[in-house]
């Protein structure tokens, strides 16, 4: 059986860790913005908490390929659904950057910079 790379273990990681890197990144993104829980409720923060887990599986497949350009095309119709209904990039933008800390804190250190590369370019591709 062929060894996965460091971009395919990464990928595993995150998808196996996937529901604890979600909950971990929507708790950081509404201490970092305690205004969200007002504009949204708790039904945002229940969609919040689903939208980090679709990032998180776009991202591992990324990853996984070992191509940042899956993830930005992921991002930009992500920004262009939630700016549809009326969720500013800037909150986008907030919750990949503490999608980024997450990894780096809960994954082994070249996994996490596997994935880092991909968050990066979405991060930069938002103008963030």
């Amino acid at each position: 059986m062929p060894q996965l790379t460091v971009g395919e273990q990464s990928a595993e990681l995150i998808l196996a860790r996937r529901a604890e890197l979600a909950g971990a990144i929507t708790r950081a993104l509404y201490e970092a913005m305690p205004q969200l829980h007002e504009k949204y409720g708790d039904y945002g923060r229940a969609r919040c908490l689903e939208d980090m887990n679709y990032n998180l599986d776009h991202l591992a497949a990324a990853v996984a390929l070992g191509s940042p350009a899956v993830f930005v095309n992921y991002v930009h119709w992500a920004d262009s659904l939630l700016r549809a209904r009326n969720v500013p990039t800037a909150e986008l933008i907030r919750s990949l950057e503490l999608t980024r800390e997450q990894l780096r804190s809960l994954l082994p250190p070249d996994e996490a910079a596997a994935a880092d590369l991909c968050v990066h370019a979405g991060v930069e591709a938002l103008g963030g």
